[in-house]
């Protein structure tokens, strides 16, 4: 899989590609700008497939707001 990743450091952003076992064993992915190994990984939305409707199978959910109940982002 491929992992988004920003350095704490330099602010760039890169792609680290890992399998999920070695996600799960703990990846200390380092900056290919500047060498740190002081990074986050960047969490996108993810949208759910569908096969139903006419947007072409792309669902991006429900909005998430006040009153939406639990669960909810």
């Amino acid at each position: 899989m491929t992992y988004e990743y920003r350095c704490k450091e330099c602010e760039q952003t890169f792609d680290v590609i890992a399998t999920v076992a070695e996600k799960a064993a703990g990846i200390e992915p380092e900056c290919p700008e500047c060498g740190s190994k002081e990074t986050a990984q960047i969490f996108g939305a993810v949208g759910i497939l569908s096969s139903t409707g006419s947007g072409g199978g792309f669902d991006p959910g429900p909005p998430c707001g006040p009153g939406m109940g639990a669960g909810c982002c």
